[in-house]
Protein backbone atom coordinates (compact mmCIF):
# COMPACT_ATOMS: atom_id res chain seq x y z
CA UNK A 1 0.00 0.00 0.00
CA UNK A 2 1.42 3.40 -0.94
CA UNK A 3 1.44 5.97 1.85
CA UNK A 4 -0.36 8.51 -0.37
CA UNK A 5 -3.38 6.19 -0.52
CA UNK A 6 -3.59 5.63 3.24
CA UNK A 7 -6.84 6.89 4.64
CA UNK A 8 -7.70 7.70 8.23
CA UNK A 9 -10.59 8.64 10.46
CA UNK A 10 -10.04 10.28 13.88
CA UNK A 11 -12.59 10.08 16.70
CA UNK A 12 -11.99 12.30 19.73
CA UNK A 13 -13.26 11.96 23.28
CA UNK A 14 -12.68 14.23 26.24
CA UNK A 15 -11.02 17.58 26.77
CA UNK A 16 -10.14 20.49 24.52
CA UNK A 17 -6.48 19.45 24.60
CA UNK A 18 -7.49 16.16 22.97
CA UNK A 19 -9.43 18.11 20.34
CA UNK A 20 -6.34 20.17 19.63
CA UNK A 21 -4.05 17.14 19.35
CA UNK A 22 -6.46 15.34 17.02
CA UNK A 23 -6.51 18.41 14.78
CA UNK A 24 -2.70 18.52 14.78
CA UNK A 25 -2.52 14.85 13.77
CA UNK A 26 -5.09 15.40 11.02
CA UNK A 27 -3.04 18.29 9.61
CA UNK A 28 0.24 16.39 9.87
CA UNK A 29 -1.12 13.26 8.18
CA UNK A 30 -2.78 15.24 5.41
CA UNK A 31 0.47 17.10 4.74
CA UNK A 32 2.26 13.74 4.44
CA UNK A 33 -0.19 12.48 1.84
CA UNK A 34 -2.78 10.84 4.03
CA UNK A 35 -6.45 11.15 3.19
CA UNK A 36 -9.09 12.02 5.77
CA UNK A 37 -12.01 9.61 5.29
CA UNK A 38 -15.61 10.77 5.43
CA UNK A 39 -16.57 7.77 7.56
CA UNK A 40 -14.88 4.94 9.49
CA UNK A 41 -15.93 2.46 6.80
CA UNK A 42 -13.84 4.38 4.25
CA UNK A 43 -10.68 4.39 6.39
CA UNK A 44 -7.64 2.14 6.56
CA UNK A 45 -7.04 3.40 10.09
CA UNK A 46 -9.44 4.59 12.79
CA UNK A 47 -7.59 6.50 15.51
CA UNK A 48 -9.45 7.03 18.78
CA UNK A 49 -8.12 9.81 20.99
CA UNK A 50 -9.49 8.70 24.34
CA UNK A 51 -10.37 10.09 27.76
CA UNK A 52 -10.18 8.32 31.13
CA UNK A 53 -11.18 11.05 33.57
CA UNK A 54 -14.27 9.09 34.65
CA UNK A 55 -15.38 5.46 34.56
CA UNK A 56 -18.15 6.53 32.18
CA UNK A 57 -15.58 7.92 29.73
CA UNK A 58 -13.85 4.52 29.52
CA UNK A 59 -17.21 2.75 29.20
CA UNK A 60 -18.15 5.08 26.32
CA UNK A 61 -14.81 4.29 24.67
CA UNK A 62 -15.37 0.55 24.83
CA UNK A 63 -18.83 0.90 23.31
CA UNK A 64 -17.43 3.13 20.56
CA UNK A 65 -14.74 0.58 19.65
CA UNK A 66 -17.31 -2.18 19.29
CA UNK A 67 -19.57 0.06 17.18
CA UNK A 68 -16.70 1.18 14.95
CA UNK A 69 -15.60 -2.40 14.35
CA UNK A 70 -19.13 -3.31 13.27
CA UNK A 71 -19.28 -0.30 10.95
CA UNK A 72 -15.76 -0.74 9.59
CA UNK A 73 -14.66 -4.37 10.07
CA UNK A 74 -11.65 -3.98 7.74
CA UNK A 75 -10.26 -0.85 9.40
CA UNK A 76 -7.43 -1.08 11.93
CA UNK A 77 -8.34 0.62 15.21
CA UNK A 78 -5.60 2.33 17.24
CA UNK A 79 -6.37 3.81 20.66
CA UNK A 80 -4.32 6.67 22.09
CA UNK A 81 -4.91 9.18 24.86
CA UNK A 82 -5.48 8.81 28.58
CA UNK A 83 -7.37 5.51 28.44
CA UNK A 84 -4.44 3.97 26.55
CA UNK A 85 -2.10 5.23 29.28
CA UNK A 86 -4.37 3.77 31.93
CA UNK A 87 -4.20 0.41 30.14
CA UNK A 88 -0.39 0.55 30.08
CA UNK A 89 -0.42 0.99 33.87
CA UNK A 90 -2.37 -2.23 34.31
CA UNK A 91 -5.39 -0.35 35.64
CA UNK A 92 -7.90 -2.42 33.68
CA UNK A 93 -10.15 -5.02 35.23
CA UNK A 94 -10.35 -8.58 33.84
CA UNK A 95 -12.55 -8.62 30.77
CA UNK A 96 -12.04 -4.89 30.17
CA UNK A 97 -8.66 -4.94 28.41
CA UNK A 98 -8.73 -2.37 25.59
CA UNK A 99 -6.15 -4.21 23.49
CA UNK A 100 -8.46 -7.26 23.39
CA UNK A 101 -11.40 -5.37 21.90
CA UNK A 102 -12.34 -6.38 18.33
CA UNK A 103 -10.44 -4.54 15.63
CA UNK A 104 -7.87 -2.96 17.95
CA UNK A 105 -4.37 -3.30 16.49
CA UNK A 106 -2.49 -1.32 19.12
CA UNK A 107 -2.37 1.24 21.92
CA UNK A 108 -0.33 4.46 22.04
CA UNK A 109 0.32 6.01 25.45
CA UNK A 110 -0.76 9.67 25.78
CA UNK A 111 2.87 10.60 26.39
CA UNK A 112 3.87 8.91 23.11
CA UNK A 113 1.19 10.66 21.08
CA UNK A 114 3.76 12.83 19.30
CA UNK A 115 5.19 9.65 17.71
CA UNK A 116 1.95 9.45 15.75
CA UNK A 117 2.73 12.67 13.83
CA UNK A 118 4.51 10.68 11.11
CA UNK A 119 2.60 7.44 11.60
CA UNK A 120 0.69 7.75 8.32
CA UNK A 121 3.96 7.06 6.43
CA UNK A 122 5.43 4.62 8.95
CA UNK A 123 6.36 1.09 7.80
CA UNK A 124 4.47 -0.08 10.91
CA UNK A 125 1.19 1.45 9.72
CA UNK A 126 -1.49 0.50 10.78
CA UNK A 127 -0.02 -1.46 13.72
CA UNK A 128 2.04 0.77 16.04
CA UNK A 129 5.16 -0.54 17.73
CA UNK A 130 4.34 -2.15 21.11
CA UNK A 131 6.82 0.21 22.78
CA UNK A 132 4.46 3.12 22.03
CA UNK A 133 2.05 1.68 24.59
CA UNK A 134 4.55 2.54 27.36
CA UNK A 135 5.44 6.03 28.59
CA UNK A 136 8.88 7.58 28.02
CA UNK A 137 11.06 8.16 31.06
CA UNK A 138 11.20 11.94 30.60
CA UNK A 139 8.45 13.19 28.29
CA UNK A 140 9.10 16.47 26.50
CA UNK A 141 6.50 18.96 25.39
CA UNK A 142 4.92 17.32 22.32
CA UNK A 143 5.59 19.25 19.08
CA UNK A 144 1.99 19.57 17.95
CA UNK A 145 1.00 22.57 15.84
CA UNK A 146 -2.08 23.68 13.90
CA UNK A 147 -2.95 26.27 11.29
CA UNK A 148 -6.68 25.59 11.12
CA UNK A 149 -9.44 24.02 13.19
CA UNK A 150 -12.56 22.07 12.31
CA UNK A 151 -14.64 24.00 14.81
CA UNK A 152 -15.38 27.72 14.70
CA UNK A 153 -13.42 28.38 17.91
CA UNK A 154 -9.91 26.88 17.66
CA UNK A 155 -7.96 25.68 20.66
CA UNK A 156 -4.44 26.98 21.27
CA UNK A 157 -2.59 24.49 23.47
CA UNK A 158 0.17 25.98 25.63
CA UNK A 159 0.80 23.36 28.33
CA UNK A 160 0.58 19.60 28.88
CA UNK A 161 0.63 17.25 31.87
CA UNK A 162 0.31 17.99 35.59
CA UNK A 163 2.76 17.69 38.47
CA UNK A 164 0.30 18.35 41.27
CA UNK A 165 -1.40 15.02 41.83
CA UNK A 166 -4.88 15.63 43.24
CA UNK A 167 -6.08 12.58 45.14
CA UNK A 168 -8.90 11.80 42.70
CA UNK A 169 -7.22 12.59 39.37
CA UNK A 170 -5.89 10.12 36.82
CA UNK A 171 -4.41 12.82 34.56
CA UNK A 172 -0.88 13.01 36.07
CA UNK A 173 -0.67 9.23 35.72
CA UNK A 174 -1.79 9.29 32.10
CA UNK A 175 -0.24 12.50 30.73
CA UNK A 176 2.81 12.74 32.96
CA UNK A 177 4.41 15.78 34.59
CA UNK A 178 3.82 19.37 33.53
CA UNK A 179 5.57 20.60 30.38
CA UNK A 180 5.17 24.03 28.80
CA UNK A 181 5.22 25.25 25.23
CA UNK A 182 7.72 27.91 24.20
CA UNK A 183 6.48 31.49 24.06
CA UNK A 184 7.67 31.86 20.47
CA UNK A 185 5.68 28.80 19.36
CA UNK A 186 2.57 30.04 21.19
CA UNK A 187 2.82 33.47 19.55
CA UNK A 188 3.46 31.99 16.11
CA UNK A 189 0.43 29.72 16.31
CA UNK A 190 -1.80 32.48 17.65
CA UNK A 191 -0.80 34.64 14.68
CA UNK A 192 -1.46 31.79 12.24
CA UNK A 193 -4.96 31.30 13.60
CA UNK A 194 -5.76 35.01 13.66
CA UNK A 195 -4.47 35.47 10.11
CA UNK A 196 -6.56 32.47 9.04
CA UNK A 197 -9.62 34.49 10.06
CA UNK A 198 -10.64 32.98 13.42
CA UNK A 199 -12.37 35.50 15.66
CA UNK A 200 -12.11 33.61 18.97
CA UNK A 201 -9.29 31.38 20.23
CA UNK A 202 -9.42 29.18 23.33
CA UNK A 203 -6.13 29.16 25.27
CA UNK A 204 -5.89 25.74 26.83
CA UNK A 205 -3.72 23.32 28.77
CA UNK A 206 -4.02 20.51 31.28
CA UNK A 207 -3.03 22.78 34.20
CA UNK A 208 -2.42 26.40 33.24
CA UNK A 209 -1.28 27.16 36.80
CA UNK A 210 1.89 25.20 36.05
CA UNK A 211 2.81 26.99 32.83
CA UNK A 212 6.40 28.30 32.90
CA UNK A 213 8.89 29.25 30.20
CA UNK A 214 11.74 30.96 32.06
CA UNK A 215 14.04 30.89 29.03
CA UNK A 216 11.76 33.35 27.23
CA UNK A 217 10.88 35.54 30.18
CA UNK A 218 7.53 33.98 31.09
CA UNK A 219 7.77 32.49 34.59
CA UNK A 220 4.06 31.75 34.76
CA UNK A 221 0.83 31.76 32.81
CA UNK A 222 0.00 35.40 33.58
CA UNK A 223 3.29 36.48 32.03
CA UNK A 224 2.40 34.51 28.90
CA UNK A 225 -1.06 36.07 28.73
CA UNK A 226 0.39 39.56 29.10
CA UNK A 227 2.90 38.82 26.35
CA UNK A 228 0.13 37.65 24.01
CA UNK A 229 -1.75 40.86 24.64
CA UNK A 230 1.31 43.07 24.11
CA UNK A 231 2.21 41.37 20.83
CA UNK A 232 -1.22 40.85 19.28
CA UNK A 233 -3.66 43.41 20.68
CA UNK A 234 -2.33 46.38 18.64
CA UNK A 235 -3.52 44.65 15.46
CA UNK A 236 -6.31 42.37 16.61
CA UNK A 237 -8.10 43.93 19.60
CA UNK A 238 -11.73 44.54 18.67
CA UNK A 239 -11.54 42.09 15.77
CA UNK A 240 -10.67 38.87 17.63
CA UNK A 241 -10.52 37.65 21.20
CA UNK A 242 -9.03 35.05 23.52
CA UNK A 243 -10.88 32.87 26.01
CA UNK A 244 -9.25 30.90 28.82
CA UNK A 245 -10.12 27.23 29.18
CA UNK A 246 -9.72 26.88 32.96
CA UNK A 247 -7.90 28.49 35.88
CA UNK A 248 -7.70 27.73 39.61
CA UNK A 249 -8.92 30.05 42.38
CA UNK A 250 -5.37 30.29 43.70
CA UNK A 251 -4.23 31.89 40.43
CA UNK A 252 -6.57 34.84 40.94
CA UNK A 253 -4.17 36.78 43.13
CA UNK A 254 -3.44 40.49 42.79
CA UNK A 255 -1.10 39.97 39.85
CA UNK A 256 -3.46 37.64 38.02
CA UNK A 257 -6.37 40.03 38.46
CA UNK A 258 -4.22 42.89 37.16
CA UNK A 259 -3.47 40.93 33.97
CA UNK A 260 -7.16 40.14 33.49
CA UNK A 261 -8.11 43.78 34.02
CA UNK A 262 -5.55 45.14 31.57
CA UNK A 263 -6.01 42.61 28.74
CA UNK A 264 -7.48 44.09 25.56
CA UNK A 265 -8.30 40.75 23.94
CA UNK A 266 -9.56 38.55 26.75
CA UNK A 267 -13.24 37.65 27.06
CA UNK A 268 -14.89 38.69 30.36
CA UNK A 269 -15.36 35.07 31.31
CA UNK A 270 -13.54 32.57 33.51
CA UNK A 271 -13.96 28.86 34.01
CA UNK A 272 -12.78 27.86 37.48
CA UNK A 273 -11.40 24.48 38.52
CA UNK A 274 -13.14 24.70 41.90
CA UNK A 275 -14.07 21.06 42.72
CA UNK A 276 -15.56 21.79 46.16
CA UNK A 277 -16.82 24.62 48.32
CA UNK A 278 -15.80 22.82 51.52
CA UNK A 279 -12.26 23.62 52.80
CA UNK A 280 -11.96 20.24 54.53
CA UNK A 281 -12.91 18.35 51.36
CA UNK A 282 -10.44 20.41 49.34
CA UNK A 283 -7.66 19.43 51.76
CA UNK A 284 -8.51 15.74 51.44
CA UNK A 285 -8.55 16.14 47.67
CA UNK A 286 -5.02 17.52 47.81
CA UNK A 287 -6.21 20.99 46.84
CA UNK A 288 -5.49 22.83 50.07
CA UNK A 289 -3.48 25.48 48.21
CA UNK A 290 -6.62 27.59 47.91
CA UNK A 291 -9.86 28.08 49.76
CA UNK A 292 -13.38 28.99 48.65
CA UNK A 293 -13.02 32.47 50.12
CA UNK A 294 -10.15 33.14 47.69
CA UNK A 295 -12.60 32.85 44.83
CA UNK A 296 -15.19 35.09 46.49
CA UNK A 297 -12.58 37.82 46.95
CA UNK A 298 -11.51 37.47 43.32
CA UNK A 299 -15.11 37.69 42.10
CA UNK A 300 -15.62 40.94 44.01
CA UNK A 301 -12.44 42.34 42.47
CA UNK A 302 -13.51 41.32 38.96
CA UNK A 303 -16.74 43.27 39.32
CA UNK A 304 -14.55 46.37 39.36
CA UNK A 305 -13.23 45.86 35.82
CA UNK A 306 -15.80 43.50 34.28
CA UNK A 307 -19.30 44.92 34.96
CA UNK A 308 -20.72 41.77 33.36
CA UNK A 309 -18.84 38.48 33.14
CA UNK A 310 -19.46 34.78 32.72
CA UNK A 311 -18.34 32.45 35.49
CA UNK A 312 -18.23 28.68 35.15
CA UNK A 313 -16.87 25.99 37.43
CA UNK A 314 -16.00 22.32 37.68
CA UNK A 315 -17.47 20.77 40.83
CA UNK A 316 -16.88 17.24 42.10
CA UNK A 317 -19.40 15.87 44.61
CA UNK A 318 -19.45 12.73 46.73
CA UNK A 319 -15.69 12.60 47.32
CA UNK A 320 -14.75 9.88 49.86
CA UNK A 321 -15.65 10.98 53.37
CA UNK A 322 -17.81 13.90 52.24
CA UNK A 323 -20.37 14.39 55.00
CA UNK A 324 -23.82 15.91 54.75
CA UNK A 325 -22.44 19.08 56.37
CA UNK A 326 -19.58 19.29 53.86
CA UNK A 327 -21.97 18.78 50.97
CA UNK A 328 -24.11 21.57 52.42
CA UNK A 329 -21.02 23.82 52.55
CA UNK A 330 -20.51 23.34 48.84
CA UNK A 331 -24.18 23.99 48.08
CA UNK A 332 -24.14 27.18 50.17
CA UNK A 333 -20.96 28.34 48.47
CA UNK A 334 -22.37 27.68 44.99
CA UNK A 335 -25.41 29.79 45.89
CA UNK A 336 -23.11 32.66 46.89
CA UNK A 337 -21.25 32.59 43.57
CA UNK A 338 -22.61 34.37 40.46
CA UNK A 339 -22.24 31.18 38.42
CA UNK A 340 -23.52 31.30 34.87
CA UNK A 341 -22.98 27.55 34.36
CA UNK A 342 -21.14 24.65 35.98
CA UNK A 343 -20.01 21.13 35.17
CA UNK A 344 -21.06 19.03 38.16
CA UNK A 345 -19.62 15.51 38.38
CA UNK A 346 -20.42 12.76 40.87
CA UNK A 347 -17.10 11.37 42.11
CA UNK A 348 -15.87 8.35 40.12
CA UNK A 349 -13.22 5.98 41.49
CA UNK A 350 -10.15 5.85 39.25
CA UNK A 351 -7.84 2.87 39.93
CA UNK A 352 -4.31 3.99 40.72
CA UNK A 353 -5.30 7.25 42.41
CA UNK A 354 -5.04 7.86 46.18
CA UNK A 355 -8.75 8.52 46.50
CA UNK A 356 -9.64 5.09 45.13
CA UNK A 357 -8.47 3.47 48.37
CA UNK A 358 -9.81 6.12 50.76
CA UNK A 359 -12.34 4.96 53.36
CA UNK A 360 -15.90 6.19 53.86
CA UNK A 361 -17.02 6.00 50.26
CA UNK A 362 -20.21 7.95 49.63
CA UNK A 363 -22.92 5.66 48.17
CA UNK A 364 -23.35 6.23 44.44
CA UNK A 365 -27.07 7.15 44.73
CA UNK A 366 -26.13 9.83 47.28
CA UNK A 367 -23.43 11.21 44.97
CA UNK A 368 -25.97 11.51 42.17
CA UNK A 369 -28.54 13.12 44.48
CA UNK A 370 -26.05 15.74 45.67
CA UNK A 371 -25.05 16.47 42.08
CA UNK A 372 -28.69 16.97 41.11
CA UNK A 373 -29.23 19.51 43.92
CA UNK A 374 -26.13 21.44 42.87
CA UNK A 375 -27.24 21.48 39.24
CA UNK A 376 -30.59 22.93 40.28
CA UNK A 377 -28.84 25.73 42.18
CA UNK A 378 -26.60 26.49 39.20
CA UNK A 379 -29.59 26.47 36.84
CA UNK A 380 -31.33 29.09 38.98
CA UNK A 381 -28.22 31.29 38.99
CA UNK A 382 -27.83 30.89 35.24
CA UNK A 383 -31.45 31.82 34.56
CA UNK A 384 -31.10 34.99 36.64
CA UNK A 385 -27.91 35.91 34.79
CA UNK A 386 -29.48 35.47 31.36
CA UNK A 387 -32.51 37.58 32.34
CA UNK A 388 -30.18 40.35 33.50
CA UNK A 389 -28.66 40.67 30.04
CA UNK A 390 -31.79 42.04 28.34
CA UNK A 391 -30.98 45.21 26.44
CA UNK A 392 -27.21 44.76 26.67
CA UNK A 393 -24.85 45.04 23.75
CA UNK A 394 -22.68 42.04 23.04
CA UNK A 395 -20.27 40.61 20.49
CA UNK A 396 -21.33 37.26 19.07
CA UNK A 397 -18.89 34.77 17.58
CA UNK A 398 -20.98 32.66 15.20
CA UNK A 399 -20.32 28.92 15.24
CA UNK A 400 -22.92 27.72 12.76
CA UNK A 401 -25.79 29.34 10.90
CA UNK A 402 -27.33 31.81 13.37
CA UNK A 403 -25.90 30.24 16.55
CA UNK A 404 -22.91 31.43 18.53
CA UNK A 405 -21.54 32.60 21.87
CA UNK A 406 -21.29 36.02 23.46
CA UNK A 407 -18.16 37.24 25.20
CA UNK A 408 -19.71 35.99 28.48
CA UNK A 409 -19.87 32.44 27.06
CA UNK A 410 -23.65 32.52 26.86
CA UNK A 411 -25.17 30.63 23.94
CA UNK A 412 -26.93 33.01 21.59
CA UNK A 413 -29.14 32.95 18.53
CA UNK A 414 -28.96 35.92 16.21
CA UNK A 415 -32.46 36.72 15.00
CA UNK A 416 -31.13 38.29 11.82
CA UNK A 417 -27.68 36.82 11.28
CA UNK A 418 -25.95 38.53 8.36
CA UNK A 419 -25.11 36.43 5.33
CA UNK A 420 -21.60 37.83 5.02
CA UNK A 421 -18.75 35.93 6.64
CA UNK A 422 -18.62 32.36 7.81
CA UNK A 423 -18.75 30.76 11.23
CA UNK A 424 -15.90 31.79 13.47
CA UNK A 425 -14.68 34.59 11.19
CA UNK A 426 -16.12 37.71 12.84
CA UNK A 427 -17.36 39.21 16.09
CA UNK A 428 -20.82 40.53 15.31
CA UNK A 429 -22.27 43.37 17.42
CA UNK A 430 -25.76 42.64 18.70
CA UNK A 431 -28.30 43.65 21.34
CA UNK A 432 -29.90 41.04 23.61
CA UNK A 433 -33.68 41.07 23.16
CA UNK A 434 -34.77 38.10 25.25
CA UNK A 435 -34.20 34.60 26.56
CA UNK A 436 -35.48 31.26 25.29
CA UNK A 437 -34.62 28.51 27.77
CA UNK A 438 -30.82 28.61 28.13
CA UNK A 439 -30.45 30.62 24.95
CA UNK A 440 -30.09 34.36 24.48
CA UNK A 441 -31.97 35.92 21.59
CA UNK A 442 -30.14 38.87 20.09
CA UNK A 443 -30.48 41.15 17.08
CA UNK A 444 -27.51 42.12 14.95
CA UNK A 445 -26.86 45.84 14.86
CA UNK A 446 -24.38 47.95 12.87
CA UNK A 447 -21.07 48.48 14.64
CA UNK A 448 -21.74 52.23 14.70
CA UNK A 449 -25.11 51.85 16.47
Amino acid sequence: MQSAARSFYILTFGCKVNQYESEALDEAWTALGGKAAASPADADLVLINSCAVTAMAVSDLRQAVRRLHREAPRAAIVITGCAASRAARGAERPGEVLADLPGVTGLVDARRKDALLSFITSPEFPVPSPELANPPEKPAYPPFAIGRFRRARPVLKVQDGCSHGCAYCIVPLSRGPSRSRSVSDVLAEARRLLEAGYAEIMISGINLRQYACHAEGCPDFWALLRRLDQELAPQWAGHARFRLSSVEPGQLDERGLDVLASSRMLCPHLHISLQSGSPSVLRRMGRGHYGPEDLLRAVEAMRGFWPVFGLGADILVGFPGETDDEAAETLDFVRRLPLTYAHVFPYSERPGTRAASMPQAVPVPERKARAAVLREAVAASRAAFLRSLAGRRCLVALERDDMGHTEWYASCRLLDAPSRGGAGTALLPAIVEGVEGDLLLARHVPASF
